[in-house]
């Protein structure tokens, strides 16, 4: 089983201290009704696409959007939820793997997502205003399904579940979602993507196909229980 043992502040602290510092605007507005902050950091900060509510956006060259919209969050659940994931999915990871390595797929992962999902949204000419660090949180866990399949998690915090089960439901959820539309509000295409994104790091950097390792496992994978 994998050792989570070993505590110490890493990179997924500092990831999480700076999408709390990322998070002042909207708790200023939430407390003191105080909206230029987030106004601010939504007009330069968030992934404006096709200039939604008169934002800047990546068309007019904010390409410094496709990260920082990362950090940014629209909700303390939003926040919470997406920083609970990662470290409770990355800290095996970056103790595996070291902080600097785990910090590239991290930024990577994520990245390359809302790349994708900007040129989608261009090319379906919708406004959109992306942020959320959900695209890398899903490349996270489809990572630790990779190493650590047989993990049992809690689905939605009650039901047990192998995570490499959990894993196929989210894939499947939110392939629904996106192509019936049923849910609005997420970007269910950028989930997704952070998938791919992932598992084409995985197999190109680290040779190992999680979704091999997952469902097919050889006999000779080591299997963690």
């Amino acid at each position: 089983m994998y050792n989570q043992s070993r505590r110490r502040f890493g990179a997924i602290e500092i990831i999480i201290i700076i999408n709390v510092i990322f998070f002042i605007p909207w708790m200023v507005y939430f407390l003191a009704r105080i909206p230029h902050l987030l106004y601010l950091e939504s007009f330069f900060l968030n992934l404006n696409i096709n200039n939604p509510n008169g934002y800047l956006s990546i068309n007019d060259g904010a390409v410094w959007q496709l990260l920082t919209a990362m950090f940014i969050h629209g909700g303390l659940g939003h926040l919470i939820f997406n920083m609970y994931g990662l470290y409770i999915f990355g800290k095996p990871l970056e103790q595996k793997w070291g902080s600097a390595r785990f910090t590239f797929f991290y930024l990577t992962t994520g990245v390359l997502a809302n790349v994708a999902s900007a040129i989608f949204y261009v090319i379906t000419d919708s406004k959109v205003s992306l942020i959320g660090a959900s695209g890398a949180i899903f490349g996270v866990l489809l990572a630790f399904g990779g190493y650590f399949p047989n993990v049992r998690v809690l689905l939605f915090f009650f039901i047990p579940l192998k995570v490499k089960w959990a894993i196929l439901i989210f894939a499947v959820v939110e392939l629904a979602f996106e192509i019936t539309n049923t849910v609005n509000g997420i970007a269910h295409i950028t989930h997704l993507f952070g998938f791919l994104f992932a598992f084409l790091y995985l197999l190109i950097i680290f040779k190992i196909n999680p979704i091999q390792k997952m469902f097919f496992p050889k006999d000779d994978d080591y299997i963690i229980y």
